[in-house]
């Protein structure tokens, strides 16, 4: 075997000279997100960076090894999308100077809130942060790798719900730890399935840690709310609408819900029009009603009245409720309003105390209630079975056995008329998907719409490619091009639907999309490379539709410089004028890396001198005489300017060298 390489998507090593994984089956390929990390990028010297993992408008996520050690690490980049890009085909970030200040002020927050994570790095239920690092002009973050899987992936893997008593077993210590992020002042904001990952040994580990306007919708940063876990008041960036540790209570709440239910909380932004949301015990009858009824209480969608802390929700979750409190959950069918609640009125159990590991104790798996409901029920069940029954009620039953069978036989005739007359429509409804028993008595009408289920964002001021491909599962972008001089090259700058409306799966939406400023002044070439050129005229307003780079076969410099710059023929010079929207086309001249030897224009013809000797007479040829310089020598930039978070500055021309090269005699 010969040399060996790593794999960029499981980070196991393999033979070099395969191009497929044999450990996961991943194919080599030089494709990548433009905007994010190529793999095999070598980071602080000693992070090898593989395939993009996820991301959002704070940063991405990539897989990674410590080359040093050889264990597998993610690593976390400060990348928000609307406020900067990428050099292309370099891992070094470039700022606009216009979003200059708010980069820097969610770096330093992303920067504060790991360092607070990095303090905790001995609870084994947060990621360790190993190390922190600035580097291509923003900062990473290199967590310790989870070996585990989403607890959304574990639920499907275990008939899509957990009971209570495996719920109180293994969510105790998480609970302990979200308690002490909130001692620490650290609010998460994203407690989902999504974000909170189980090991094989059953231990909860809770990622997903983020700036807060990521977590709040319109907060100057690309938002991501979960969908059923986000509290109400991050739908709204308003100073009313105050966020805590009740915020994460919510988000507690909801995956609780999730967990012992195995359906998905209904999204607070619904239920804030129509709170249509069940109670867990109507869902599941073996959830205790206490804990049903607490979720619910820690679901409230008003703040000032939902659970407020951690150390409150677990006292109620786990008190054991008196007999009278058990009576008058069994004989309430209709809930009030969780307010209401009698656990209200217990202040004693909102002490913040974190360290006491009074969750482990037994007497919190209490199937006792259960029983005592069973058999209450069952004492009126022979109750009823001795009143007596008059011959009105003898009848009534069979009347209405009657009409039931006359409904299903009716019903029968329906489907096997729908199911020979339009078979297409008996194909789509088999692969729907199971819907939650909550709307199982909701009857779908037919309807040739999808319903609106997504909330339209606001687009202006971010870029096509990446929302497109981010909101692609959603909705469609149609674009149409055009120039406008206050929004970056590939910048949405109007939508078609306003932000907010609400919009159904596959429904397209038009943008306009910004070609570029409409006109621009030509930067000056002088020393730099086609790359650094090509950043240089993107700088300038001067987008990729309106240049091309064509091979100079007789101008002389060095290799991969630019030497000259024409429009329709003519040589223009730095800092001319050019209209884009006039439709013609920069022409940029290079030389080649591959080109001959330098070819002198402006240099005098070979001239030849007769050496007269007894003997016959010797001609030789002398090298070319350069009676003066090139007409355009350069010398490249030995340091290529990095885009970096200042003013962008002109470039610096370094010294010209005149006719040195290519001015020896040949031998």
């Amino acid at each position: 075997m010969g040399d060996s390489k790593f794999c960029y998507r499981c980070m196991e090593q393999y033979d070099a000279s395969l191009h497929v994984c044999p450990a996961c089956g991943f194919v080599e390929s030089d494709t990548h997100e433009p905007m994010y990390v190529p793999p095999g990028t070598i980071l602080h010297g000693k992070y090898l960076c593989g395939i993009l993992l996820e991301y959002n408008g704070e940063g991405a996520t990539y897989i990674g090894t410590d080359i040093s050690t050889g264990k597998k690490v993610h690593i976390r980049e400060y990348v928000p999308i609307n406020l900067c890009t990428r050099v292309k085909n370099k891992p070094t970030i470039s700022v606009n100077y216009n979003n200059l200040a708010k980069y820097k002020a969610f770096m330093a927050e992303y920067t504060e809130l790991n360092k607070s994570l990095a303090r905790l790095r001995n609870n084994t239920n947060i990621p360790p942060i190993l190390d922190m690092f600035a580097e291509n002009n923003t900062t990473y973050t290199i967590f310790e790798y989870i070996e585990g899987v989403k607890m959304l992936d574990y639920l499907k893997e275990n008939a899509g719900e957990l009971s209570w008593e495996q719920v109180s077993k293994i969510f105790p210590p998480l609970f302990t730890t979200i308690g002490i992020l909130h001692n620490a002042g650290i609010t998460h904001r994203a407690i989902s399935p999504d974000t909170v990952y189980i090991t094989d040994k059953g231990e909860l580990k809770l990622s997903g840690f983020c700036v807060s306007a990521v977590r709040t919708a319109n907060a100057g940063l690309e938002y991501e709310l979960f969908k059923g876990y986000a509290a109400p008041e991050q739908y709204s960036a308003n100073s009313s609408s105050r966020q805590g540790s009740w915020t994460d209570v919510y988000g507690v709440c909801a995956l609780l819900y999730r967990a012992l239910t195995g359906c998905m909380p209904v999204d607070s932004l619904s239920r804030l029009k129509h709170d249509d949301l069940h109670e867990p015990h109507e869902l599941d009858s073996r959830i205790p009603r206490h804990v049903s009824r607490v979720i619910m209480e820690g679901m409230n969608l008003n703040g000032r009245d939902r659970i407020q802390t951690i150390t409150e929700l677990v006292t109620k979750l786990f008190e054991q409720p008196t007999e009278e409190e058990e009576e008058e959950l069994e004989s309430t069918t209709v809930l009030p309003d969780p307010v209401q609640s009698s656990y209200e009125q217990q202040p004693q159990y909102q002490q913040p105390v974190y360290e006491q590991p009074a969750y482990e104790q037994p007497q919190y798996q209490q199937p006792e209630p259960q029983n005592v409901i069973h058999q209450r029920s069952q004492r009126r069940n022979d109750n009823y079975s001795y009143e007596k029954v008059n011959t009105v009620d003898r009848i009534k039953v069979p009347i209405i056995i009657g009409l039931l069978l006359l409904a299903i036989l009716m019903t029968l005739a329906v489907i096997i008329i729908h199911m020979f007359s339009n078979p297409e429509q008996e194909e789509s409804e088999t692969v729907k998907p199971k819907r939650p028993s909550v709307t199982e008595n909701v009857i779908d009408e037919p309807d040739t719409t999808k319903a609106a289920d997504t909330e339209m964002p606001d687009l202006v001021g971010k870029f096509y490619e990446h929302s497109k491909e981010l909101w692609k599962e959603h909705f469609v972008l149609d674009a149409d091009y055009s120039y406008n001089d206050d929004y970056e090259n590939d910048m949405i700058f109007e939508q078609s639907i306003k932000a907010g409306e609400m919009l159904s799966q596959g429904q397209v939406v038009k943008v306009k999309v910004s070609k570029g400023k409409s006109s621009a002044y030509i930067p000056d070439y002088n020393g730099l490379t086609v790359d650094q050129y090509k950043n240089a005229l993107d700088k300038a307003g001067i987008s990729d539709f309106n240049y091309q780079f064509v091979e100079s076969k007789n101008s002389y410099g060095k290799a991969n410089t630019v030497v000259e710059i024409q429009v329709d023929g003519k040589p223009v010079k730095p800092n001319d004028f050019f209209s884009n929207k006039e439709g013609k086309k920069l022409t940029v001249y290079f030389v080649s890396e591959t080109s001959a030897a330098p070819q002198y224009t402006t240099a005098a013809p070979p001239q030849t001198t007769a050496v007269v000797t007894t003997q016959a007479p010797v001609v030789t040829t002398q090298a070319p005489v350069v009676t003066q310089p090139p007409t355009n020598p350069r010398e490249p930039v030995t340091n290529p300017p990095e885009p970096v978070t200042n003013p962008p500055e002109p470039v610096e021309q370094q010294p010209v060298e005149q006719g040195n090269e290519g001015g020896e005699n040949p031998q």
